[in-house]
């Protein structure tokens, strides 16, 4: 927050992109209420009375969401809109009313289960997380621009897991207006109102990011509310000048609640009573901005892209900052260097003496130990000290230090001239993340291509996941440079057709395969696992009902006999007859078979896959409305078997729950929408069995 005109454009951190969006189209009704600052009240002294004579009016516009442009995950398929990511656009449905419910925008995942499965997903370079790592995320578009006072977030179910909230402007720069800890929070609804930055550009588009590891279960989300002025607004130089969320708290006398602390509203009954008081009184506190003269930060170095702009301290103290913290392990470090290097080569008495001052001594060390230490930084960390002197530039320079590469934590501020950046350190590059990264035109693909060509040739990791920019061209250069991929994750890339994918057959080493909501057609997925029989993880979750997924896993139990997890979520068109054919891949540690509703009566066959695969760790059989005690008695051989989904089992009997819970090591169990499982049961097993977390969903109408 800022007192001034000048104090509120200096301290903004604005992080260079370009690009427009593309509205994803949809039909959910908004609205916007424009109100106008009324008049002063007699009370108000002649200088406020003449000041606020002299301002244009301040309009004040609340609108819901118009359009989702972009998400990462969703419960639901493109084929209904139950659980999708397109029921948040639009008034509340079903707020406040508390529970599951399908018209609610749900996410893939909670809590830690999919962390603790064979499938999980291991960071290449974890040091670039911040203190909370971002799961998923929600693009959303709103009908008017404004200068945001308020974002309302309609929870209806586990609400908590919102951790960051994103502007972007007119030119495709983002700016983060809150970020915050995943909160654990009363199960009841609540509408989430974070105190924000204030920013002095317009916006029409906001970024949510979710972390879902404090989930007792799925999160629901029934409607975002943006709230904002026509024009910007500063503090006053008066007496006391306040910041808004300051001046808010005090208006509404909102006290945050039952360890609820970043909720300005923590009341939804009068949740907008702060906003209604400050548009009578806001000539009293602040004065409306003309100003178009906006501080922008200039393209150019890496530095510059990743945020690393200097205020109050000099990048060499920031660099002696980041490197302090690390040096408190030192002697630790230089243990483990001695491990695989002579003490002689490493150190000598004149270089370092550990029980002395280290940071006085850093820059006597070899360049060898400092490069060993310089692994241990995030890139934030490296570009800061490149900026300490011409020894640490060259060093923090070295091809070593980038084998591996996580970009996705700074997906905000990723664009061409980074990754042109980034090519004369990449030579040895092995692992690349560039998931969430070059959306709304920050990289094209041929910007993506002129990267590979210099620096993939050993790659051997690589996700893309909801990069935007991934195309056949691109998948055509991946497939020609890359030879030595083991992992390829494409999750969301939409703009890869049927016939890109036909590329992918020169690819023959593939251990890991992602293509959840990928419009790859049958013939052309079968080409590829013919081709890559050491394929281990396979994701095709959400697929297109065109894809024959009886097909597919008669290829993979002919040619993927190593297959250790096989996400089938959503695929409507796996019938018994491909369900049988699995039974080959005895090595399979992890299924979602989880809403294959094509698969129809059972018969023997799931009885007889289960009883083929006793590996199984991880066992998703949501929506399998006929199953029975019968066809789960090979689950009790499963002696591996931590996490099981029994959604919507109707006919599955408390006796069989029992020895489920007695005979294996379960971690998690879902009975939710089990017609014969009481509730009474449910707590009655928690209390027995504490060390599995027994899930069953709850519904409340107001």
């Amino acid at each position: 927050m800022v007192s001034s005109v000048e104090g509120a454009t200096a301290r903004l951190e604005l992080v260079s992109s370009q690009g427009s969006s593309s509205a994803a189209q949809h039909h959910h009704g908004h609205r916007l209420q424009n109100i106008s600052v009324g008049s002063s009240s007699s009370g108000i002294r002649s200088l406020s009375r003449s000041r606020q004579l002299q301002h244009p009016q301040v309009q004040f516009v609340e609108q819901f969401v118009s359009d989702v442009v972009d998400f990462s995950s969703q419960y639901g398929n493109n084929s209904n809109i139950s659980y999708t990511a397109y029921n948040i656009a639009g008034n509340p449905s079903k707020f406040p009313d508390y529970g599951d419910f399908p018209q609610a925008f749900v996410m893939r995942t909670y809590g830690k289960w999919w962390d603790r499965a064979p499938s999980k997903c291991l960071d290449y370079m974890p040091q670039n997380n911040g203190p909370v790592v971002s799961h998923d995320y929600i693009d959303l578009s709103f009908s008017k621009d404004v200068y945001p006072v308020r974002i309302s977030i309609y929870e209806t179910y586990n609400p908590g897991s919102v951790v960051a909230i994103w502007a972007r402007d007119e030119d495709g720069r983002w700016t983060k207006l809150w970020n915050g800890p995943p909160q654990i929070v009363p199960h009841k609804p609540r509408i989430f109102s974070p105190p924000l930055q204030q920013i002095n550009f317009k916006t029409k588009i906001l970024r949510l990011e979710f972390n879902h590891s404090l989930l007792d279960y799925y999160t629901e989300l029934d409607a975002v509310q943006l709230i904002g002025t026509t024009e910007l607004i500063v503090p006053n130089l008066g007496p006391q000048p306040k910041n808004l969320t300051g001046l808010l708290r005090e208006l509404g006398d909102n006290r945050p609640n039952d360890g609820d602390s970043y909720n300005l509203t923590p009341n939804y009954f009068k949740c907008h009573h702060d906003i209604h008081l400050l548009k009578s009184s806001l000539h009293k506190y602040w004065d409306p901005c003309k100003s178009k003269n906006i501080e922008r930060v200039p393209k150019g170095r890496l530095v510059a892209k990743l945020g690393l702009h200097c205020h109050h301290i000099p990048p060499y103290l920031e660099a002696y900052n980041s490197l302090h913290k690390l040096l408190e392990d030192f002697p630790k470090i230089i243990e483990d260097i001695n491990n695989s290097s002579s003490k002689s080569q490493i150190l000598s008495e004149t270089d370092l003496n550990v029980n002395d001052n280290i940071s006085s001594s850093f820059a006597a060390l070899p360049d060898e130990t400092i490069l060993k230490i310089f692994k241990y930084l995030d890139i934030r960390s490296l570009c800061r000290v490149s900026q300490v002197n011409r020894h640490f530039n060259n060093i923090s320079r070295d091809c070593l230090l980038y084998r591996s590469l996580n970009l996705k934590p700074y997906w905000h501020c990723i664009d061409a001239s980074v990754l042109n950046n980034l090519i004369s350190k990449c030579q040895y590059l092995q692992r690349l993340d560039l998931s969430w990264c070059g959306n709304y035109d920050m990289i094209s693909s041929d910007n993506f291509i002129a990267f590979l060509q210099s620096s993939g040739n050993s790659l051997t990791h690589l996700r893309l996941n909801c990069c935007k920019f991934v195309n056949d061209a691109v998948i055509e250069k991946i497939s020609s440079i890359c030879q030595n991929l083991k992992e390829l994750k494409l999750r969301n890339c939409t703009s890869i057709s049927n016939n890109g994918f036909t590329l992918l057959e020169n690819l023959e080493n593939l251990e890991i395969l992602d293509l959840y909501r990928t419009m790859i057609e049958t013939d052309k997925l079968c080409a590829i696992l013919r081709k890559n029989t050491r394929l281990k993880h396979l994701n095709l979750a959400g697929m297109h009902d065109c894809l024959n997924m009886d097909e597919v896993a008669t290829e993979i139990a002919a040619s993927c006999l190593n297959l250790e997890s096989i996400d089938c979520w959503k695929a409507q068109t796996l019938t018994v007859n491909g369900l049988r054919a699995l039974t080959n891949c005895s090595n399979l540690r992890e299924v979602d078979f989880g809403w294959c509703t094509g698969i129809g009566p059972l018969g023997d066959s799931l009885r007889v896959f289960l009883g083929s695969c006793k590996k199984l760790e991880k066992v998703f059989l949501t929506s399998f409305r006929g199953l029975t005690d019968r066809d789960l008695e090979p689950l009790l051989f499963c002696r591996n078997l931590q996490q099981l989904d029994l959604v919507g089992a109707r006919f599955l009997s408390p006796e069989f729950c029992i020895k489920l819970l007695c005979y294996l090591q379960l971690q998690m169990i879902d009975l939710s929408f089990c017609d014969g499982i009481s509730d009474s049961k449910i707590n009655e097993w928690r209390k027995l069995y504490p060390h599995v977390s027994i899930k069953r969903n709850f519904t409340s109408n107001r």
